[in-house]
């Protein structure tokens, strides 16, 4: 227990550890309680109830070597595809705990928040391997298709994943099928706003154990929306294309082996592709005012430009389309291989991977070119004992990123945010079973050595008591780090005219995190109707997270000098009122403990710069009578405060009509709906509407901003961006 004594070094930490654990011991032994995964979706087949041994039970819960992610949240095949979910951002929506944050309104550059915290501390791993970046997750996420899937696994908490300490928020784990039979699928769709959808899947199963080849491929095209007539979009159009190939190679020596290549290239535009496709006419206009800044919810009272708030200075626009647009070519190539080999008591995993991620960008009349590699290798033992667990192993991984660019004045820019991290690391973990097999115990350990900002070890703990059938209880610890990169993943692209980031005394942002889950699930007992309960409270303590300060041409990279702390609260209930309908409603409750820091300039920064609510709701009914499916989906935002976001007393923004940006932002809902007819056994037809009562931002305030000296940014960002989106399609199965 001696890797966990910085958490008992920090403020207040054995004092929350305490109360935790007092927690679990205070719940009535008349309902046991939590669960080690909280599933939320309702699956339709019951498993009949049957006493286990000790030994059983200690068999069951001695996971194989492949699966290096504690699940907590589980999102199906099954659940994806009832969704209609094409890439990951869709899949998690409407789920408590989790959420998709929209940090540019030109751009829509998006990031997968847990626990309410912001999305460069989400680690994305596929198939347990973490080959993401920062620059690659800010417009790479939507290049992830939903039909290679075999589920998400999301695991929430600092230290949530042996292999990736810097999940600080947690990990989202992307596990691609096994194919076992010849399998496919074909699926077209048509909405409005241009939007077109063609999605290709095919798997063939091989003669022996492991083998099969599987394809696919997604085309998406969506035009850009600008809802307020001000020529400028709020949702971005994109043109995307991706393909992949899965191979798996069976028994090779005693090593079942598999791989992947993954690949996207897409083009996404925003700003003044409303007025032009033409990305060579946008980026050559340099001057005049394409636009009317006298559109909108509190806009400027002229068309040309607005004045300085509270002055009767006028600043006229004459930056041409480019000026305000944002364009992005995104080509990336991955490439990921697993061997794993069981001798009796003894497994070995190998798993490699390899990404080379290009950006070809111009942001608001900068040019920004970026390259970025990434690599990681890992060998690993586990051996099992009696009633217990050995795993082991090293890994390494390495990541760079290079740049050029060019500022609007024609500077030349090179390198400025460049970074080359190496990171070998060792890890073991221990699992050990009392209790007769219910009370399971997961102590873990890792050291890496990192090349920039030396040794960090990362402990955690983890320990699961079921309770009977219906009930368990968990309650994890763990510490994680995070190695900030660029300022891609704070303020991605709106302060491009620096020419030099400087990262003098920058430190590795560093947190800690308590969790503690209670789940129910009956979905085991025949002949009950199913029911599934999860709630859970998260503490996350974070030390030197990482601020902006940009002056001039100079920004400088530095760590908030007060620790800061989010704690969130949620429960998700789903019941299955009959066989043809199922029910869902949860809730979250986030608390955040921060304040805006002095900066070296003078003025003062935000550790948070995209607001986040503090309460959502959810709703959900799914109908299956013989043909017929029905899904419905309802999330309701509370009210925000946006002053502790990006519009505080030492910061305040406006509009272009020189009023005040809201300081608090409206509650509103997002509904979505889903009705499917399956034709035959191949066939399905379906239709829906997202955003069924289309609420969006720009239609109560527009999210671009106006600062005191009336110099433009866009992400004053509370609501969606996207109205009502209606759409048809249909999906061959074969």
């Amino acid at each position: 227990m001696m890797v966990f004594n910085e958490f008992i070094k920090a403020r207040g930490m054995m004092n929350k550890i305490k109360l935790l654990l007092a927690s679990v011991a205070l719940v009535p032994l008349s309902q046991p309680v939590l669960a080690a995964e909280q599933v939320q979706v309702l699956e339709t087949v019951k498993v009949q109830s049957s006493a286990l041994s000790e030994k059983q039970k200690i068999q069951k819960k001695l996971l194989p070597i492949s699966e290096e992610v504690p699940r907590t949240e589980l999102i199906t095949s099954k659940e994806i595809a009832a969704s209609g979910a094409t890439n990951i951002t869709e899949a998690v929506t409407h789920r408590a705990g989790v959420d998709v944050q929209t940090e540019c309104s030109i751009c829509n550059a998006k990031a997968i928040t847990l626990n309410n915290l912001p999305g460069r501390f989400t680690t994305i791993l596929v198939n347990g391997i973490p080959i993401h970046s920062s620059a690659s997750a800010v417009y790479g996420l939507e290049g992830t298709p939903t039909n290679i899937l075999e589920r998400v696994d999301i695991a929430r908490g600092a230290g949530a994943s042996l292999i990736a300490p810097e999940a600080i928020a947690g990990s989202v784990n992307l596990v691609t099928k096994a194919i076992d039979k010849d399998e496919g699928s074909l699926k077209t769709e048509l909405g409005d706003d241009g939007s077109r959808k063609l999605d290709y899947f095919q798997g063939w199963a091989g003669k022996k154990k492991g083998q099969f080849l599987a394809i696919n491929g997604q085309y998406r095209l969506h035009d850009s929306i600008d809802s307020n007539g001000d020529g400028i979009s709020e949702f971005t159009g994109y043109d995307r294309k991706l393909a992949g190939i899965g191979l798996g190679l069976g028994d090779l020596a005693g090593w079942q082996t598999k791989l992947r290549i993954d690949m996207v290239d897409e083009r996404r535009g925003g700003g003044a592709t409303v007025l032009s496709n033409d990305w060579n006419a946008i980026k050559s206009s340099t001057t005049g005012n394409h636009f009317d800044w006298s559109k909108g919810v509190n806009a400027s009272p002229v068309a040309n430009g607005w004045f300085v708030p509270g002055t009767n200075t006028f600043k006229p626009y004459n930056s041409g389309m480019g000026g305000w647009s944002e364009l992005i070519e995104t080509k990336r190539i991955q490439h990921t291989l697993i061997s794993e080999k069981t001798v009796g008591k003894d497994s070995y995993r190998f798993a490699g991977a390899y990404a080379r991620h290009r950006q070809d960008s111009f942001y608001e009349g900068s040019v920004y070119n970026a390259r970025q590699n990434q690599s990681y290798l890992e060998g690993r033992w586990k051996h099992l004992f009696k009633e217990s667990a050995l795993t082991s192993g090293v890994s390494y991984r390495e990541e760079d990123l290079s740049s050029q660019g060019v500022t609007t004045n024609g500077t030349q820019v090179s390198n400025a945010d460049a970074y080359s991290y190496k990171v070998p690391g060792v890890f073991a973990q221990y699992d050990f079973f009392a209790m007769g097999g219910d009370l399971e115990v997961n102590v873990s350990a890792r050291h890496d050595e990192h090349n920039v900002f030396g040794g960090i070890t990362s402990p955690r703990m983890l320990m699961a008591y079921t309770h009977n059938d219906d009930w368990t209880s968990r309650l994890s610890l763990g510490k994680g780090y995070r190695a900030p990169t660029s300022f891609f993943e704070q303020d991605h692209g709106v302060i491009l005219e620096a020419t030099n980031i400087d990262r003098t005394g920058l430190k590795a942002e560093t947190a800690r995190n308590i969790s503690y889950n209670l789940t129910f699930d009956n979905s085991h007992a025949a002949f009950a109707k199913q029911t599934q309960f999860t709630t859970g409270i998260a503490w996350t303590e974070i030390d030197n997270m990482v601020m902006l300060d940009a002056t001039g041409s100079s920004t400088r990279m530095l760590n908030a000098q007060d620790t800061i702390t989010i704690t969130t609260l949620d429960a998700t209930l789903a019941h299955q009122v009959m066989p043809q309908l199922n029910l869902r409603v949860g809730v979250e409750h986030s608390r955040y403990d921060f304040h805006y820091q002095a900066v070296p300039s003078g003025g003062n920064a935000s550790p948070f710069l995209f607001a986040r609510p503090n309460l959502r709701g959810f709703l959900g009914a799914d109908w299956e009578s013989g043909a017929w499916t029905w899904r419905n989906r309802a999330t309701w935002v509370a009210e925000m405060d946006l002053a502790k976001f990006n519009n505080s007393d030492e910061n305040p923004v406006y509009n272009f009509d020189g009023s005040p940006k809201r300081r608090t932002s409206p509650a509103y809902w997002l509904v979505d709906t889903r009705l499917g007819y399956q034709l035959d056994s191949q066939w399905q037809i379906y239709a829906g509407i997202n955003n069924l009562l289309d609420y969006k931002q720009p239609s109560v305030e527009s999210p671009l901003l106006i600062d005191a000296a009336g110099d433009m940014n866009v992400t004053h960002i509370w609501g969606p961006m996207h109205g009502r989106h209606v759409f048809i399609g249909t999906e061959l199965q074969f």
